[in-house]
């Protein structure tokens, strides 16, 4: 009998400590979380990889993604010699015609050459 109460103890210990060890469990599961991680944010796909990876769940869902940098549109130019003064960081510049002008950044600021 007493051994049987050991063994029940014992048992009651295991499952006790048990649920522990399933947090830290990265199982295929999908419900994001936002956790962080020396200092860095990353979503993970459950809070029990989070925790396998010894990252700190922040909240349920995933992580704000940052805003792409815009992209620069290209710009197609015809070779047409229209000459124009264009300024671009403080200094002038004269471009080929307005489109090109604009494709280098360049604000226009007189028709024809620099002087």
């Amino acid at each position: 009998m007493g051994r049987s109460l050991i063994l029940v103890a014992l048992a009651v210990a295991a499952l006790a400590s048990a649920p522990a060890a399933v947090a830290r469990v990265c199982t295929a599961q999908w419900a994001p979380v936002c956790a962080t991680k020396d200092g860095g944010q990353r979503t993970y796909s459950n809070p029990g990889c989070a925790k396998a990876d010894g990252a700190e769940v922040v909240h349920q869902g995933p992580c704000a993604q940052p805003k792409p940098a815009p992209t620069k549109t290209p710009i197609f130019c015809a070779e047409v010699y229209q000459p124009v003064c264009g300024v671009k960081d403080g200094a002038t510049k004269t471009y080929s015609s307005a489109c090109f002008a604009k494709a280098d950044g360049a604000t226009v600021t007189a028709a024809g050459e620099c002087p």
